[in-house]
Protein backbone atom coordinates (compact mmCIF):
# COMPACT_ATOMS: atom_id res chain seq x y z
CA UNK A 1 0.00 0.00 0.00
CA UNK A 2 1.51 2.96 -0.89
CA UNK A 3 1.30 6.16 1.66
CA UNK A 4 -0.93 8.48 -0.40
CA UNK A 5 -4.33 8.56 1.61
CA UNK A 6 -7.93 7.57 0.03
CA UNK A 7 -6.21 4.29 -1.01
CA UNK A 8 -7.96 1.10 -0.46
CA UNK A 9 -6.30 -2.40 -0.39
CA UNK A 10 -9.72 -4.72 0.97
CA UNK A 11 -10.39 -4.53 3.74
CA UNK A 12 -8.63 -1.12 4.60
CA UNK A 13 -9.30 1.88 3.54
CA UNK A 14 -6.46 4.76 4.58
CA UNK A 15 -8.83 8.17 4.17
CA UNK A 16 -6.81 10.98 5.94
CA UNK A 17 -3.05 11.40 6.25
CA UNK A 18 -0.61 13.71 7.69
CA UNK A 19 2.30 13.68 9.71
CA UNK A 20 0.88 12.65 12.89
CA UNK A 21 -1.24 10.15 11.76
CA UNK A 22 -2.64 8.14 9.72
CA UNK A 23 -6.42 7.10 9.37
CA UNK A 24 -7.94 3.67 8.37
CA UNK A 25 -11.19 2.04 8.20
CA UNK A 26 -10.57 -1.70 8.85
CA UNK A 27 -13.51 -3.80 8.11
CA UNK A 28 -12.74 -7.75 8.60
CA UNK A 29 -15.48 -10.41 8.03
CA UNK A 30 -15.74 -13.03 10.34
CA UNK A 31 -13.31 -16.13 9.90
CA UNK A 32 -11.62 -14.46 7.17
CA UNK A 33 -7.76 -13.84 6.58
CA UNK A 34 -6.47 -10.13 6.17
CA UNK A 35 -4.90 -9.54 3.42
CA UNK A 36 -0.49 -8.13 3.90
CA UNK A 37 -0.84 -4.32 5.27
CA UNK A 38 1.99 -2.36 6.50
CA UNK A 39 0.61 0.23 9.10
CA UNK A 40 2.46 3.60 8.93
CA UNK A 41 3.64 2.93 12.44
CA UNK A 42 3.94 0.13 14.92
CA UNK A 43 1.86 1.95 17.52
CA UNK A 44 -1.62 2.34 16.79
CA UNK A 45 -5.56 2.87 18.84
CA UNK A 46 -8.08 0.93 17.81
CA UNK A 47 -11.68 1.89 17.99
CA UNK A 48 -13.99 -1.28 17.78
CA UNK A 49 -17.43 0.14 16.03
CA UNK A 50 -18.65 -3.36 16.90
CA UNK A 51 -18.32 -2.78 21.02
CA UNK A 52 -19.41 0.59 21.37
CA UNK A 53 -16.37 2.46 20.61
CA UNK A 54 -13.97 0.55 23.14
CA UNK A 55 -10.62 2.28 22.08
CA UNK A 56 -7.55 0.34 22.54
CA UNK A 57 -3.88 0.90 22.36
CA UNK A 58 -1.84 -1.81 20.22
CA UNK A 59 2.29 -2.13 19.67
CA UNK A 60 3.19 -4.93 16.73
CA UNK A 61 1.65 -6.78 14.60
CA UNK A 62 -2.19 -5.96 13.87
CA UNK A 63 -3.76 -9.17 15.62
CA UNK A 64 -6.00 -10.14 12.35
CA UNK A 65 -2.86 -10.78 10.36
CA UNK A 66 -1.59 -13.27 13.28
CA UNK A 67 -4.50 -15.98 12.43
CA UNK A 68 -8.25 -15.99 11.17
CA UNK A 69 -10.59 -12.89 13.06
CA UNK A 70 -12.90 -14.93 15.16
CA UNK A 71 -15.73 -12.40 14.78
CA UNK A 72 -16.31 -8.95 12.53
CA UNK A 73 -14.17 -6.11 12.99
CA UNK A 74 -15.33 -2.85 11.94
CA UNK A 75 -12.65 -0.51 13.33
CA UNK A 76 -10.88 2.91 13.14
CA UNK A 77 -7.16 2.64 13.17
CA UNK A 78 -5.02 5.44 14.18
CA UNK A 79 -1.84 5.11 12.88
CA UNK A 80 0.50 7.16 15.22
CA UNK A 81 3.17 8.52 12.93
CA UNK A 82 4.64 11.20 15.55
CA UNK A 83 4.05 13.51 18.30
CA UNK A 84 1.94 16.91 17.71
CA UNK A 85 2.31 20.49 18.51
CA UNK A 86 0.77 19.88 21.91
CA UNK A 87 1.69 22.81 24.24
CA UNK A 88 0.56 22.92 28.02
CA UNK A 89 -2.33 25.05 28.79
CA UNK A 90 -4.22 26.18 32.02
CA UNK A 91 -7.28 25.06 30.17
CA UNK A 92 -6.34 21.52 29.48
CA UNK A 93 -10.11 19.87 29.27
CA UNK A 94 -9.21 16.72 31.47
CA UNK A 95 -8.04 19.12 34.33
CA UNK A 96 -10.72 20.94 34.01
CA UNK A 97 -13.75 18.67 33.74
CA UNK A 98 -12.48 15.12 34.39
CA UNK A 99 -15.94 13.45 34.95
CA UNK A 100 -16.67 14.58 31.22
CA UNK A 101 -13.80 13.95 29.46
CA UNK A 102 -12.33 10.47 30.95
CA UNK A 103 -8.77 9.48 30.33
CA UNK A 104 -8.98 5.73 29.39
CA UNK A 105 -5.39 5.36 28.44
CA UNK A 106 -2.26 7.51 28.26
CA UNK A 107 1.48 7.10 27.97
CA UNK A 108 4.66 8.32 26.14
CA UNK A 109 3.06 8.42 22.26
CA UNK A 110 -0.82 8.65 22.81
CA UNK A 111 -3.76 10.02 25.32
CA UNK A 112 -6.63 8.46 24.90
CA UNK A 113 -9.91 9.98 26.27
CA UNK A 114 -13.56 9.81 26.22
CA UNK A 115 -15.84 12.64 26.08
CA UNK A 116 -19.56 12.41 26.79
CA UNK A 117 -22.42 15.23 26.84
CA UNK A 118 -25.66 14.87 28.05
CA UNK A 119 -28.77 16.08 25.82
CA UNK A 120 -28.21 19.37 25.86
CA UNK A 121 -25.57 20.21 28.34
CA UNK A 122 -23.51 22.82 27.60
CA UNK A 123 -19.69 22.95 28.77
CA UNK A 124 -17.28 25.36 29.69
CA UNK A 125 -14.53 27.42 27.59
CA UNK A 126 -11.31 24.39 27.45
CA UNK A 127 -8.37 23.62 25.46
CA UNK A 128 -7.90 20.70 22.99
CA UNK A 129 -4.18 19.82 21.46
CA UNK A 130 -4.41 18.28 18.16
CA UNK A 131 -6.30 15.06 17.56
CA UNK A 132 -8.72 12.70 16.13
CA UNK A 133 -11.95 13.16 17.02
CA UNK A 134 -14.15 9.67 16.48
CA UNK A 135 -18.33 9.64 16.95
CA UNK A 136 -19.38 7.17 18.94
CA UNK A 137 -22.81 8.62 18.55
CA UNK A 138 -24.28 10.49 16.53
CA UNK A 139 -23.01 14.14 17.11
CA UNK A 140 -24.60 17.30 16.44
CA UNK A 141 -23.28 20.61 18.61
CA UNK A 142 -23.21 24.32 18.58
CA UNK A 143 -19.22 25.76 19.15
CA UNK A 144 -18.36 29.05 20.77
CA UNK A 145 -14.15 29.54 20.47
CA UNK A 146 -11.78 31.78 22.63
CA UNK A 147 -11.79 34.70 20.00
CA UNK A 148 -15.87 34.75 20.28
CA UNK A 149 -16.79 33.51 16.70
CA UNK A 150 -19.43 30.59 16.65
CA UNK A 151 -19.84 27.86 14.59
CA UNK A 152 -22.27 24.29 14.46
CA UNK A 153 -20.75 21.06 13.59
CA UNK A 154 -22.26 17.60 12.97
CA UNK A 155 -21.15 13.83 11.95
CA UNK A 156 -22.81 10.60 12.49
CA UNK A 157 -21.96 8.27 14.33
CA UNK A 158 -18.64 5.85 13.27
CA UNK A 159 -16.81 8.36 11.79
CA UNK A 160 -13.45 10.60 12.27
CA UNK A 161 -11.79 13.36 11.86
CA UNK A 162 -7.87 15.05 12.19
CA UNK A 163 -9.01 18.15 13.87
CA UNK A 164 -5.95 21.30 14.86
CA UNK A 165 -5.56 22.88 18.43
CA UNK A 166 -8.29 24.29 19.40
CA UNK A 167 -10.02 26.66 22.58
CA UNK A 168 -13.87 26.36 22.89
CA UNK A 169 -17.16 25.55 24.03
CA UNK A 170 -19.05 22.89 23.25
CA UNK A 171 -22.83 22.35 23.68
CA UNK A 172 -24.70 19.17 22.70
CA UNK A 173 -27.98 20.49 20.42
CA UNK A 174 -29.62 16.86 20.30
CA UNK A 175 -31.63 15.43 22.54
CA UNK A 176 -29.99 12.25 23.26
CA UNK A 177 -26.32 11.98 25.11
CA UNK A 178 -23.19 12.80 22.50
CA UNK A 179 -20.44 10.80 22.99
CA UNK A 180 -16.64 10.62 21.26
CA UNK A 181 -13.27 9.24 21.32
CA UNK A 182 -10.32 11.60 21.37
CA UNK A 183 -6.86 10.44 20.35
CA UNK A 184 -4.18 12.83 21.04
CA UNK A 185 -0.26 12.07 19.75
CA UNK A 186 2.12 12.73 22.14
Amino acid sequence: MSGEHGLTVEPYQVFFENEYVRLVNATIRRDAMAPPYTPASPRTVAIDFNDRGRASYLEGTPPEQQSHADKAIRELRVELKSASRAESTPLDAIRLQPWRFKVEFENDHVRIVRLRFEAHEQGIMVHHPPRVLATITEVAVKLKFADGHTDQRGAPAGVAAWLEAETLQTENARDEPLEVVLIEPK
